[in-house]
Formats: structure tokens, C-alpha cells, sequence
């Protein structure tokens, strides 16, 4: 079992992680208009760092499935450190988009490595990881105020954080215990699972649809519908987010996880299809209930990706699943910017879709986990 100090210290690392994802929304808008970057190009940052989870998912996965769980923690808290460094000195739009790629590169170490560890050191995994996962969410709550005061002058200190919390966070990771689990499995050879590429393509449509929602027309279509100050009627959207990540920390241990991964998506692409037809206190409360499923998804499929991928790799496994998967927040926040230029319904109607298709995918080929050891669903 992992003590509870221990879990309070991935919790410190996680809430970093999720901080750095919340900010970029903010960053994008400030910084586009500072730097006088056209709509078209505004969402690069966005893109970089899901570029950065590309390649840190499976470098980072790798090196926690060869050489132990703990140095892969390590590694992912220090490329997050660096990259909030580059950010906070960025003086243009460059070094802000390297800057979220380094950023991303250790946030996928942290998603790549945080669920699998948590899901080898304790019994009740889907709500022991919902609750560490919860932590970062509810940084939408402090992200959203915090950007909305320091506008767009002060908007680099939004970076910040990433370099007060990143240094404890870094050096407390050194004291945690390594994973039993792996240890019993390290001596085994690498074995490639076919259910890696199944949950690959699920999150790179999940995450198209996710992230293309943290993009820039996102703001335009709320100031399109009459909400002028579009930062903070996005933040009332965003506190969707944590909520259903709250929610579906209770639940996780107790509905199976192969329906709640299922349905999340599904309905999430179901409402965002319906959501530019909207005006008004329902448009406020579909983007809303969008963002809960968005959140509430999370702990589910961090669990649900663990479970479904064997010992030896799940770090690595995770990693090329997520990482690569992360395509899919590259490539969303690029089409429905340059779609919505053309047609608003059309481009919203392609990234409800593309949720529709990951969840049904789960639906159709995962696994039934609930009540299962690791150790029974795959080894």
C-alpha cells in the first residue's frame, strides 16, 4: 500500500501538471494579441505541447517501464520545471510554443507514469487515482480567477507556478518508495500488447475533441453569442472540468469503468454537436456540462488504459497510447480554427464526431475491469 504522504506528494505534482494544462487557453489569448498572431496561427502553443506529449509519453514510458517508476516521475517533473522557466522569460510567441512543448513533454511523463504507478500500490485504484488526478483539476478553480486578474499584462506569470511548485515537487520525489509490482516484473522481456494501439486511437479522437475545446474559436463563440468578456465566461464553462473529475472519483471503483468510458465520450460529442445552435443561460449550461464529461472522463480512462495494458510495459504502453494519442490535440485545435472560419456547424459537428468515435470504440473493444486485479485482466 502507498502511505498517504506519499500520495499527497504525486497529488503536489499533478496539480502542477494541470495547471500548466489550464493556463494554456489564457496564454493563447493574451499572448496572440500581444504578439499580434492571427487566429490561424494563435493556437501553435496548444499544439506544441501536445506535440510534447507525443514524444514525452514514450520516452518518458519507457524509461519508467526499463528502469522503475520513480525515475520516470523524476524525469517528468524537471522538464516541467524547465519549461515554466522558458515561459516565464519568453519575450515571443517562439518561446512561448517551446516552452509548452517542454511543458508537455513532462506532463505526459506525469500521465503516463502517475496512474500506472498509483494502480500497483494500492487496492482501490480508480478512486485512490481519481483522487490524486482531482488535485490538478481543481486547479481549474484557482487557474481561471487568477489569468481573468492578471490580464493581459501580467500574463507571464502564469507561468510561475510551474517554477514554485515544480522544485519541491521534484525533490520530494526522490524519497518516494519504487513500485512492487514493477520490481517483480522488471527482470521480464518487453512484449508489445495489441490493446496499446486500441486505446491509441481512442484517446487521439477523445483528445481532438478535448482540446480543440481549450482552442481559440472556443472564445470567439462565446463573444458570439453576446458574452463579452469571453475569459470569464469561459472560466464559469471550464469549472465543469473539475467537478466531474470530483464526481468521477467517487463513482470510478463502483460502475464499470468499460460503460463510464463508454458514455462520457459519447455524450460529451453528442452535446458539442448540438452547441453552436445555443444562445444564451443553455448555451452557458450545454459548455458547462461539456467540460464536466470532459473532466469526469479523466479518471475513468487513466484507470481503464492501466488496467487494460501487462506490467512490463504499462508505463511504455501508456505512454505511446496517450502520447501518441495526443495527435489528436494537435490536429483538433488546428481544424476546428481553420473550419469555423469557413462554417461554424461544420466545424463543430467534426469534433463532436470524433468524441462519438472514442467512445464507442471502448464500448465495443475494452475490457471488463470492475472488481479485477491487475494481476487477472492482463498480468
Amino acid at each position: 500500500m502507498l502511505e498517504r504522504r506519499y500520495l499527497v506528494l504525486l497529488a503536489l505534482g499533478t496539480s502542477l501538471s494541470f495547471w500548466d494544462i489550464f493556463n494554456v487557453p489564457y496564454i493563447v489569448d493574451y499572448a496572440s494579441k500581444i504578439f499580434n498572431v492571427n487566429t490561424d496561427l494563435s493556437s501553435l502553443p496548444l499544439s506544441a505541447e501536445m506535440l510534447g506529449y507525443f514524444i514525452g509519453g514514450s520516452f518518458n514510458g519507457y524509461i519508467a517501464s526499463k528502469w522503475g517508476r520513480k525515475k520516470g516521475l523524476i524525469l517528468s517533473m524537471g522538464l516541467i520545471s524547465l519549461g515554466s522557466v522558458i515561459g516565464l522569460l519568453s519575450l515571443s510567441f517562439i518561446m512561448i510554443i517551446i516552452s509548452e512543448f517542454i511543458i508537455g513533454m513532462g506532463i505526459e511523463g506525469e500521465v503516463a507514469t502517475v496512474p500506472s504507478y498509483i494502480s500497483e500500490m494500492v487496492e482501490n485504484r480508480g478512486k485512490t487515482i481519481g483522487i490524486v488526478e482531482s488535485f490538478g483539476f481543481l486547479m481549474s478553480l484557482v487557474v481561471g480567477p487568477i489569468a481573468v486578474l492578471a490580464g493581459q499584462e501580467y500574463w507571464r506569470l502564469l507561468f510561475l507556478a510551474g517554477v514554485t511548485i515544480a522544485i519541491p515537487s521534484l525533490f520530494f520525489r526522490f524519497y518516494l518508495p519504487e513500485s512492487k509490482l514493477w520490481i517483480k516484473k522488471s527482470n521480464e522481456k518487453f512484449k508489445w500488447d495489441n490493446t496499446i494501439l486500441l486505446f491509441l486511437i481512442a484517446w487521439f479522437f477523445s483528445y481532438f475533441a478535448g482540446y480543440a475545446l481549450f482552442s481559440d474559436p472556443i472564445f470567439s463563440l462565446i463573444g458570439n453569442k453576446g458574452f463579452n468578456n469571453t475569459a470569464v465566461y469561459f472560466t464559469y464553462i471550464l469549472y465543469g472540468d473539475p467537478l466531474g473529475v470530483l464526481i468521477a472519483s467517487i463513482v470510478n471503483d463502483k460502475i464499470e469503468r468499460k460503460l463510464t468510458s463508454f458514455l462520457t465520450n459519447f455524450l460529451s460529442g453528442v452535446l458539442i454537436i448540438s452547441w453552436p445552435f445555443l444562445s444564451g443561460i443553455s448555451f452557458l449550461g450545454i459548455g458547462f456540462t461539456i467540460m464536466f464529461l470532459q473532466g469526469f472522463k479523466f479518471p475513468v480512462m487513466y484507470t481503464y488504459t492501466a488496467e487494460n495494458i501487462t506490467t512490463k510495459i504499462r508505463t511504455l504502453g501508456f505512454g505511446i497510447a496517450d502520447g501518441i494519442g495526443h495527435l489528436g490535440g494537435v490536429i483538433g485545435p488546428i481544424i476546428l480554427s481553420l473550419y469555423y472560419q469557413q462554417d461554424v456547424i461544420l466545424a463543430f459537428t467534426i469534433v463532436g464526431l470524433t468524441a462519438i468515435i472514442s467512445g464507442s470504440i471502448l464500448g465495443i473493444f475494452g475490457l471488463k475491469t470492475k472488481g479485477l486485479s491487475l494481476e487477472k485482466i492482463k498480468g
